[in-house]
């Protein structure tokens, strides 16, 4: 009755902290809603600004500085100055650095204006590596145009905005007056251009007057001039795609501030918005907060006013705020926490309580994990597998709600262990691919096509979480042989686990496989054409099959049986990761980056682990027998 009272209080505590997490959600509108066209997609500002100071930096935020990354983007826009001498540049080769004529140092940390200054210096060997085949490429080059033009990237997003920031003063009253400015007031270039024809008459009067009878007013109005001139060759920098473009503009192609300075005709929601930024720049430089709301309203106002693709806010701030609160993060914690109490039931003889308290954990990771695909499907509005990220999370999670599944029927600690083992395994794994840059990314088109890919890819996708679930049990088979050898009840009921786990695993990858058949021939016109991918997929289901069919007519001990499910965790990552390092085939979509290492790496750990316990577990039994 108490352990039923203990487990009804701690569903009562996951409940309850669950149900918090919409609470947390942004209510009002913030400058990173700001949506903002990058890579094929509209995003918030504030997931662009964290994924350039991640290629820049190495990390979504300014550690050593405490700066958000919408914080650093815009005091780079409103002072670039300062902004060129934060060391925000993540080098750790260290043939690039002195290349670039940089003091290696521990922190691998560098300014812009460091590192602007060694490529000045290396033009030519820019040029060479740069008109090399990319496959011809050694590390050192690859990562030397890396930092070539990820400085490129940076100088561009400095000025992107230069127009509409507050650089030029007009001191003189006179000439402030004409200018529809107040004296000593800091304007932006974009105010200044809607004077223009009150610039023009003023220089007409000032130009051919001799130097001596120019008054302050006339000196300062040229300087403004030069001040102009010098700020219109920024109009390159057009990185941040911030304004919607107009109705007529049929390719749905967002512009810079910079881009809609060029004359062209602009639909009303487009001044609106670029009136709203120059004034939060203006505010922001100010540190005026009355000021930045008044502009982040009518930045609303104008998002409103939009007639076409108008961008959905709620979607905005629901991808701020996932950034903000790193669901997967919180996530993996309790996973961690469930597997650390669930060791400290097996220290302190098998403790119920303290495995109530790891299932509350792992209740919780689940929980966390489960709102975090739950929110990315809503954002992408797409199946959660599309990518080699996304699956590899979602594959965490279908573990996670088998091992539950296992533990809601056992009772003994079994399904906790495959579950935070797992969840927290995949949930690293995936954070490597993370690193990457966009996890929300826009698919190559092939990806994203039909109904039958979305059911292909999540079956199949399902096949690997439970195939891996198996293999899971497997390890413990063997595990319980060597610590338990004469438990037979025990080991049992752990084989008639793998049993019925492997069968509802054939289930998933034969379906899945067949539905993959039918979208390729939609897509490609045939059913099946042997492409390495194809291959994979034919293999895990060829060894389900084999291994039920020795289960079944007794070929195979239950030792055995447990073996064969380890190696099946082998060929599932092939399938799954190892096609892409062949970069052939219809299925090759360019996911290689360090998959070649951990993939070796990984394939050793298992083989070791798995034929070490075998014949270690086969020994504990021959002991036994004599």
């Amino acid at each position: 009755m108490s352990g039923l009272l203990i487990d009804e209080a701690l569903f009562k505590i996951i409940f309850s902290i669950f149900l918090l997490l919409p609470s947390l959600y942004a209510r009002d509108f913030e400058v990173r809603n700001f949506p903002i066209q990058d890579q094929g997609r509209i995003k918030p500002l504030d997931t662009y600004a964290r994924n350039q100071l991640l290629a820049f930096y190495g990390k979504r935020s300014v550690k050593h500085e405490n700066l958000s990354a919408i914080d650093w983007i815009f005091d780079l826009i409103l002072n670039p100055e300062k902004g060129g001498e934060k060391k925000v540049f993540n080098i750790r080769n260290p043939e690039v650095t002195a290349s670039l004529r940089l003091e290696w140092t521990n922190e691998h940390k560098y300014s812009f204006n460091e590192v602007i200054l060694g490529l000045k210096e290396q033009l030519e060997l820019v040029s060479e590596f740069y008109n090399k085949p990319d496959e011809s490429r050694t590390i050192f080059e690859k990562q030397f145009l890396e930092i070539y033009f990820n400085a490129l990237r940076f100088k561009e997003i400095t000025y992107s905005l230069s127009c509409l920031a507050p650089f030029i003063e007009v001191n003189d009253s006179l000439l402030a007056e004409k200018l529809n400015t107040s004296p000593g007031k800091a304007v932006s270039y974009a105010h200044l251009v809607k004077q223009f024809h009150t610039l023009t008459e003023m220089f007409l009067t000032v130009m051919n007057k001799p130097e001596e009878e120019l008054s302050q007013s006339d000196k300062e109005l040229n300087m403004i001039l030069l001040t102009l001139q010098h700020t219109s060759s920024d109009d390159y920098a057009q990185a941040l795609k911030l304004i919607p473009p107009s109705p007529l503009d049929e390719t749905g192609t967002w512009l810079s501030p910079w881009e809609l300075m060029d004359g062209r005709p602009r639909a009303p929601y487009q001044d609106k918005i670029l009136n709203a930024l120059e004034k939060y720049l203006s505010g922001r430089a100010l540190g005026d907060e009355n000021i930045m709301m008044s502009a982040l309203t009518d930045y609303e106002a104008g998002i409103s006013a939009i007639t076409i693709d108008k961008p959905d806010i709620n979607i905005l701030k629901k991808e701020t705020w996932v950034n903000k609160a790193n669901l997967f993060y919180t996530s993996v914690a309790f996973y961690l926490s469930a597997f650390i109490f669930l060791g400290l039931s097996w220290m302190f003889h098998q403790s119920k309580y303290l495995q109530r308290i790891s299932a509350g954990f792992l209740g919780l990771g689940l929980l966390y994990h489960t709102y975090g695909i739950y929110l990315r499907m809503f954002i992408m509005g797409r199946p959660p597998v599309s990518t080699l990220y996304e699956s590899v999370i979602f594959v965490g999670f279908v573990t996670v709600v088998c091992a539950f599944i296992i533990e809601y029927f056992r009772r003994d600690g079994l399904g906790l262990f495959v579950g935070a083992v797992s969840g927290a395994i995949f949930h690293y794994t995936g954070f490597g691919y993370a690193a990457d840059g966009d996890t929300l990314g826009v698919l190559v088109a092939v990806l994203n096509s039909n109904f039958w890919l979305a059911t292909h890819v999540t079956t199949i996708t399902l096949g690997y979480g439970v195939t891996v679930v198996a293999g899971f049990i497997g390890h413990l088979y063997l595990i319980q042989m060597i610590r338990n050898p004469k438990n037979n009840t025990l080991l049992k009921s752990i084989n008639k686990n793998m049993f019925g786990i492997t069968l509802i695993a054939l289930f998933f990858t034969l379906f899945g496989t067949i539905l993959g058949g039918i979208w390729a021939d939609q897509s490609w016109g045939r059913f099946w054409g042997w492409d390495p991918k194809e291959n994979g997929a034919l293999l895990i289901v060829m060894w389900h099959v084999m291994m039920i069919h020795m289960r079944i007519t007794g070929k195979v001990k239950p030792e055995g049986f447990a073996l064969g499910l380890i190696m099946n965790i082998i060929i599932v990552m092939m399938a799954w990761f190892g096609v892409n390092l062949l970069n052939v085939g219809l299925h090759s979509y360019g996911f290689t980056s360090g998959i070649a290492r951990n993939l070796f790496l990984f394939t050793a750990l298992e083989l070791i682990i798995g034929f070490g316990t075998y014949y270690w577990a086969q020994s504990r039994k021959g002991k036994l027998v004599g």
